[in-house]
């Protein structure tokens, strides 16, 4: 009787848990590119584009499939929901890799984005940020002819498994929701573009404050923030000797800063070390003392350096955490509010020391 009364028991309590959901894979839309765009309509704002694997036998270049689902919503939680019933298959952002935002909505407002991506389960905190421009729509469509699977091409533009570029500036979730929540330390994002239907160029970054972009940096500035910021420090560098021009690569650079304080002035003491190679060169350099060049590379780094730093203090906004640091050195309550007060008219010196180890020819 006692058995009986045990088995009834355990039945009732099976009957009542619910099944874990699970769905095959072969029932489930791998979502590998995601895109959010400003719609221009008050109603809907957001524009929502999903870039969706489809299995292939074929792994060449140019066999990648693709699906794209579109749709215009009030909410970004509200338009993935409502794609749903676009498809026939669960919508799984596991795999999802890159998100890209759009211009017009980065010149807005990027937090709405970033607290959705922040929220979900399925996405993951490695998965990579940037900027689209004209908009993320665009971007996504683009069909490299190089690309092996979907979302390959873009993936590896971002990953160190493939291109490893300079003009790359790299930012992932978890990284951007640091920036936006720390006081003293601005975001930054990657600016893709493309000028046809089978290439991205990602040679450019938006500097932002914790909400919208403030400013662009050249291809030029963004290999230089990329360095000084110790993002990317394996680069080269142009030059000029007597009037010759001079290309070296850098390889190996070491940037640190501190901030001191001189009476009633603030200074922001930035040091650099790298050693470096020739490129391009004028004849006779092999022979000649290389001293010269050094002190000549030294300061043409040292006045682009400062050019940039004070470029990017006017804008009022701080990529570098130098009010980090400021408020880590003043532990204290309104250490965030002097700090306000001293950026805007902080003084940078920098001071660069190049190290020449060659000049790319044997002799």
């Amino acid at each position: 009787m006692r058995l009986l009364i045990r088995l009834l028991c355990l039945a009732v309590v099976i009957g009542t848990l619910g099944g874990c959901g699970f769905k095959d894979i072969d029932k489930r839309f791998f979502v590998v590119g995601t895109g959010i765009d400003w719609s221009g309509n008050k109603d809907k704002p957001y524009r929502i584009t999903l870039q969706l694997a489809i299995p292939s036998p074929k792994v060449e270049s140019g066999a990648s499939k693709t699906q794209y689902e579109i749709i215009d919503a009030p909410s970004i939680a509200e338009g993935i929901r409502m794609l749903k019933s676009y498809v026939d298959k669960e919508l799984d952002f596991g795999h999802c890799k890159m998100f890209l935002i759009g211009h017009t909505l980065a010149d807005k407002d990027i937090r709405p984005v970033i607290d959705w991506m922040s929220r979900r389960r399925d996405i993951q905190s490695v998965a990579n940020l940037a900027v689209g421009e004209p908009d993320a729509e665009t971007v996504l469509k683009v069909r490299a002819t190089s690309e092996l699977y979907p979302g390959n091409a873009l993936y590896l533009t971002f990953g160190s498994d493939g291109t490893e570029s300079s003009y790359t500036y790299v930012e992932t979730l978890s990284g951007l929701n640091r920036r936006l929540a720390e006081k003293g330390l601005d975001p930054a994002l990657a600016f893709i573009r493309n000028d046809n239907r089978t290439s991205y160029i990602v040679n450019q970054i938006a500097l932002m404050d914790k909400q919208k972009i403030k400013m662009m940096l050249s291809p030029t500035e963004t290999q230089l923030f990329n360095q000084l910021s110790k993002h990317f420090t394996k680069a080269s560098m142009h030059g000029m000797f007597k009037g010759t021009p001079i290309v070296i690569a850098i390889n190996s650079l070491q940037s640190s800063f501190r901030i001191k304080q001189e009476q009633d002035e603030t200074i922001i003491v930035m040091r650099i070390r790298m050693k470096v190679v020739f490129e391009e060169a004028p004849s006779g350099v092999y022979n000649a003392s290389w001293e010269a060049f050094e002190n000549e590379l030294s300061r043409d780094y040292e006045k682009v350096s400062m050019a940039l730093l004070e470029k990017i203090r006017r804008a009022g906004i701080d990529p570098f955490g130098f009010g980090l640091r400021y408020r880590a050195m003043h532990n204290g309550q309104g250490s965030w509010e002097q700090w306000q007060e001293l950026y805007p008219q902080a003084r940078f010196q920098v001071h660069a020391h190049v190290k020449v180890e060659g000049t790319g020819l044997i002799k």
